[in-house]
This record gives structure tokens, sequence and C-alpha cells, in this order.
């Protein structure tokens, strides 16, 4: 299994953050080029269980992707999984934790992924010199656009 994590700070309370995060459909709003995310579906309420259908594009190439929330415990965490062969990886769990800062104004955000990816050896290979790089740069483009979206004055719509 490999291991990715990114944590960045951004300018908005827990409650504000956690109201974005718990909905799947905002997914939509931090994908940056590249790369494009529809959700087709979400199981609502959203709790361990809910099964939310996307389709992401990697530049020209659609890929179908199924993730299952596992654990959720608001308003701190939650924990998808991409069920075997549902999805661009053979493995993937990614749990997303939101810690509020002291002055109640600021939020963490941590995301941390175990996965495998595809293709077996070949994948593994190919993961230690472009999927970490690609991991890095897709993780950086959401940071950017949960942060732009979360510290601007609009609100958080279902």
């Amino acid at each position: 299994m490999s291991i990715f994590e990114h944590q960045f700070l951004v300018n908005a309370p827990l409650a504000r953050v956690w109201q974005f995060h718990d909905d799947p459909a905002m997914l939509t709003q931090v994908m940056t080029f590249p790369i494009k995310a529809i959700v087709h579906q979400v199981d609502r309420p959203v709790q361990p269980g809910s099964v939310v259908r996307m389709t992401f594009w990697f530049g020209p190439a659609p890929v179908k992707w199924t993730v299952v929330v596992r654990e959720r415990k608001p308003p701190n965490m939650f924990r998808d999984e991409q069920p075997l062969g549902e999805g661009p990886f053979a493995r993937w769990n990614h749990t997303h934790r939101f810690e509020e800062m002291a002055d109640g104004r600021h939020t963490l955000i941590c995301d941390r992924i175990d996965y495998e990816p595809p293709f077996g050896a070949l994948g593994k290979g190919l993961d230690k010199i472009f999927g970490k790089l690609a991991m890095r740069l897709m993780f950086s483009g959401r940071e950017r656009a949960t942060k732009r979206f979360l510290e601007s004055q609009g609100s958080v719509t279902r």
C-alpha cells in the first residue's frame, strides 16, 4: 500500500468546512484542470454505507468511480473507500479530517489516502515516478480551490 498525505489551513470556521465537505457534490468545485469531476449519485443523507457514483476526466479520458462512505464523525472526519473494481485504483481508502484551530476562525484540513495503484507491479513502479507527483499536483489544486471557495463570501448550497 502507498500512503499520500496532504494538509493545509483554511481561513474558515469548522462548521463551514464541514458543511462544504459533507456534500459529495461539492467535489466538482475543487477539482482543477486537467481533472474534471461529475457526481452522478449520492445516497442521502450521507452516512456510513452511502454510495457516491462519479465520473472523473483525466484530460480527455473518462473514468467511472464509486466510493462508499465507511465512517462519518461530524464535524471532524469521514472516510470513504473505493470498492474493488469500481474505480481507477486497485485499492483506495481516503480519510478526511478537520481540526478547529484555537481562534475558532481557522480549520486544519488533513487528507490521508492509503491506496494501491492499478496494474500490479507496473503500476507500483509508475506510482513511484509519476503517481506521487500527480497526487501532489491534484491536492495542491484542490487546496487552492477549497480556500478560494471557503474563504469567499459565497455560501454553501445544497
